[in-house]
């Protein structure tokens, strides 16, 4: 099922959480709604599903008006970030519990709940706990159990409110890959929200990301990160150095091609290289501090002429070796290049547009 939001507004109180979206999702994908708290992403979701209703614009389910259509007839399954099990049930009462409340003419006899929810379990990987009850589950257990109960009433539309957010990294890890191998074998349209960037650019199909309820930008995770449409999306989709104006003596990073003096250069830490000695280009820094997390090395370093801290990200083995041979050490000066540089330029109408721009062209 096709999902379509147009000029959509909604408002608590003077606050405006959603400032006329519009947004379409193809019937079959994976979407992730990204962004940082009260960004609008949770409201969208819940006025997507029909909790919510919105003050202007429409939802269309499949081209149709969907927006005062009650919760129980848009065919939608919803995913707590906090599972909302019943803990009086066990497993298995609890997946079959919408298959029993539905009307009698449409309820489905005891047999086939029992063949339906026995079918779940073994999507989830979860038969063999069926008599057990949520408390006697681990965190990744109980969401599983909250997703096959989502879908034993086949909705055309599953919407998950950041639903792995209350699990350890390793189970949020591992219920990511197993969720979007589940949407590849089942090709239900699915909406979830997070604020998880690594999460979405792992499972989603496209991200939609937004910020004090507006659309960003949307796009695939690589559109979305090669290619940010606005300051904001670069920032939040990891972290970044920035550079104001023509700030150093060498100007390579922020004097790219005539930029004007206000103008800010963007550069990512791991497209930074460590140099020993001054280059064309180059800014001169001292070493701060260093952190090891796994297979990559994180440093702050200091710059020589006082305008603030640059940090760089480098594999563990190339930092090793530079520090191996006397060239890192803290308080021990260096020089650092861009292999990459973005910028943001005001086009006609005040409109934001983003460049990248070849480091070689800025000496």
């Amino acid at each position: 099922m096709s999902i379509e939001v147009k000029n959509l507004v909604k408002r608590f109180g003077a606050v405006t959480v959603c400032d006329k979206l519009n947004l379409n999702i193809p019937s079959g994908e994976l979407v992730a709604l990204l962004g940082p708290s009260g960004s609008g992403k949770t409201s969208l979701l819940r006025i997507i599903a029909g909790l919510e209703t919105p003050d202007d614009g429409s939802v269309l389910f499949n081209g149709e008006d969907a927006t005062h259509v009650a919760v129980r007839e848009r065919q939608v399954g919803f995913v707590f970030q906090h599972y909302a099990l019943f803990g009086h049930m066990t497993i298995f009462e609890n997946v079959a519990f919408g298959l029993r409340v539905r009307p009698k003419d449409a309820r489905p006899s005891e047999a086939q709940i029992k063949a339906k929810v026995t079918d779940l379990l073994k999507l989830v990987q979860l038969d063999w706990i069926a008599d057990r009850y949520p408390h006697q589950l681990s965190g990744g257990q109980r969401q599983r159990i909250a997703l096959a109960r989502a879908l034993a009433v086949e909705p055309k539309v599953l919407l998950l409110d950041e639903p792995f957010g209350a699990l350890d990294a390793k189970v949020r890890k591992e219920l990511r890959r197993w969720l979007r191998r589940l949407h590849d074998e089942m090709h239900i349209t699915s909406v979830f929200v997070t604020h998880d960037q690594e999460e979405a650019m792992e499972v989603a199909d496209r991200i939609v990301v937004m910020n004090q309820g507006r659309i960003e930008q949307e796009g695939t995770p690589d559109q979305v990160y090669d290619h940010p449409a606005t300051p904001f999306v670069l920032q939040f989709l990891g972290d970044v150095n920035l550079f104001h104006g023509r700030d150093h003596a060498q100007g390579a990073v922020a004097s790219a091609e005539n930029a004007p003096a206000d103008a800010v250069s963007y550069v990512r830490p791991h497209e930074i290289q460590v140099l020993a000695r001054a280059e064309e280009g180059s800014l001169p820094v001292s070493l701060v501090h260093t952190l090891t997390v796994g297979p990559n090395t994180r440093l702050e370093f200091k710059r020589v002429d006082g305008h603030g801290e640059v940090d760089v990200e480098l594999p563990r083995s190339e930092y090793a070796a530079l520090r191996d041979s006397g060239i890192l050490q803290t308080g021990a000066t260096v020089h650092l290049k861009p292999r990459r540089i973005r910028r943001f330029s005001t086009v006609n109408g005040g409109r934001t547009e983003f460049v990248e721009s070849d480091p070689a062209s800025m000496i």
